[in-house]
């Protein structure tokens, strides 16, 4: 899928720049584009499903996830020395996938929408008592290798489980990052997650559940709600077929 964007901002068609726009920060290298040019579906969809109207602009979906060669790959990964655990290793995997699907890095701001090109990753940490969850919050995810990940994500990990946990940075990027979670006891067949219309604006949300096996075969759930403006489950159908075989290393 090719998005046709606007002019950045200095080109010769500024003008298209109004006072007081939101820009999203620079770190998430973001692109403003004009819906008019994005293809007969996205023209529609960017205005209809983030328009004043009161509605639900989310669709949720439930899937059962082969893991079967991705978690044998994993496995392969750790006994060779390989560090990380299994959910480390599906984030950088879908990141990847993510990286190539640019409907999911759709994210309005003020009135305007942006491509971000290198959006953050947001992911709840359980860490019990009173606090009950921490967060960790991956920055240049798009940009970093397999072993870099690795090390900032145990890094990360390490920090968010402390009791003073990671500086509030996280309230800011989770409007434009991608929100990954994790539930590995919980073998749930389905799941909507509450939303807010200002805290909204196109981000996708996963969940992936607790590892099973059925017959010969490890399976996974994996919960995703979608902002029906950018995403839909057409899109979604790309993105998983190409996260499976990136996780089968294919």
């Amino acid at each position: 899928m090719v998005l046709n964007r606007s002019p950045e901002p200095g080109s010769s068609n500024d003008s298209l720049n109004t006072p007081n726009m939101i820009i999203p920060p620079e770190q998430y290298r973001p692109e403003r584009v004009d819906p008019a040019t994005l293809g007969r579906w996205l023209s529609w969809s960017l205005g209809f499903f983030s328009g004043p109207e009161l509605q639900n602009p989310y669709l949720d979906v439930t899937l059962q996830l082969d893991i079967t060669e991705a978690y044998a790959r994993y496995s392969s990964l750790r006994e060779s020395g390989g560090k990380g655990t299994f959910f480390a290793y599906l984030i950088w995997h879908l990141g990847r996938s993510l990286k190539f699907s640019p409907s999911f890095n759709l994210r309005r701001a003020g009135d305007e929408w942006y491509l971000l090109h290198n959006p953050p990753v947001f992911s709840p940490v359980a860490v019990g008592g009173s606090r009950r969850f921490s967060e960790i919050v991956i920055d240049d995810l798009y940009n970093l290798d397999y072993t870099a990940f690795i090390e900032l994500y145990l890094e990360k990990l390490s920090i968010a489980r402390r009791p003073d946990g990671e500086s509030g940075k996280s309230v800011e990027v989770y409007n434009y990052a991608h929100f990954i979670g994790n539930l590995p006891n919980l073998r749930f067949t389905g799941m909507t997650l509450h939303w807010r219309p200002a805290q909204m604006q196109g981000q996708s949300f996963f969940y992936f559940g607790e590892r099973y096996r059925s017959e010969d075969r490890l399976l996974m759930p994996l919960s995703v709600k979608l902002h029906h403006a950018c995403t839909d489950f057409f899109v979604l159908d790309e993105l998983i077929v190409d996260f499976r075989r990136r996780l089968a290393g294919q």
